[in-house]
């Protein structure tokens, strides 16, 4: 069941009170001074998984030498594109930041966050979701941390994919619906394949048919490279407009 508050939320909300900057202990005991937090048994475990699973939370010693945690802003690229960037981490990097200005909770894979770069940065700068193994203790299954891209959202049990996407080429379409389906069909998630062009289009459309498919239509989607992009662009000329006008963004 959804919160009308996110956990991460709280911690945010703690750590703008305490100046941007604080040790555990005084993080834990405004957290749990605010009539919103849920009322459950281990809410202060709850918090310690919270400030390691999300990269706004950056830890540090104080001066005393305590474990505590400053509130940082996760990059987001602007809205004109670079011919010199690899294109699969360029539409993941996209992929996260559209993520972002949503309201979704974002991730990409171990393997892609040391490999894939966007303008020069490695595409883990523009996931929210810490890609480790302290980070991903929310995330339920370990079959699901291949994906490229996940949109997530949060309830009382922790982290779940809204929507998934594989970023593929042609010899590959199969490849990326095959680590799309093992995500579990109680989450209900939109499964989405990128593609360059149109033989990713055909190929979908035909691995559709197949009886492995075929139960999961309706959950599936296919995206092209330009359709991203343009999402991208409008995405964050909206971002920045919002911001101008301050007007507050309800997450979903």
């Amino acid at each position: 069941m959804e919160q009308s508050v996110s956990w991460k939320q709280l911690v945010v909300d703690a750590l703008r009170y305490l100046g941007g900057a604080a040790s555990l202990k005084d993080i834990t005991a405004v957290v749990g001074t605010n009539p919103a937090r849920p009322d459950t048994r281990t809410w202060d475990a709850t918090i310690r998984r919270v400030v390691r699973q999300y990269n706004i939370f950056e830890p540090f010693r104080t001066q005393n030498g305590l474990a505590g945690y400053r509130l940082i802003e996760i990059p987001k690229p602007g809205p004109k594109g670079s011919g010199k960037d690899d294109p699969h981490g360029a539409q993941q990097a996209m992929l996260l930041t559209l993520g972002s200005i949503l309201g979704y909770d974002t991730f990409t894979n171990q393997t892609d966050r040391t490999i894939r770069k966007f303008r020069g940065e490695s595409i883990s700068k523009f996931a929210t979701v810490r890609n480790d193994s302290e980070g991903l203790s929310a995330l339920p299954l370990e079959k699901m941390r291949t994906t490229d891209v996940m949109w997530l959202s949060q309830d009382s049990e922790g982290l779940y994919p809204k929507f998934a996407f594989e970023v593929e080429h042609s010899t590959k379409v199969k490849s990326g619906m095959d680590r799309l389906q093992r995500i579990p069909a109680r989450f209900n998630a939109k499964l989405c394949v990128v593609g360059s062009g149109n033989e990713e289009k055909s190929l979908f459309e035909r691995y559709l048919l197949e009886s492995s498919f075929r139960p999961l239509k309706q959950r599936f989607r296919f995206f092209y490279y330009d359709e991203v992009r343009k999402f991208y662009e409008s995405g964050v000329a909206f971002d920045m407009h919002r911001k101008d006008w301050a007007v507050p963004f309800n997450s979903p």
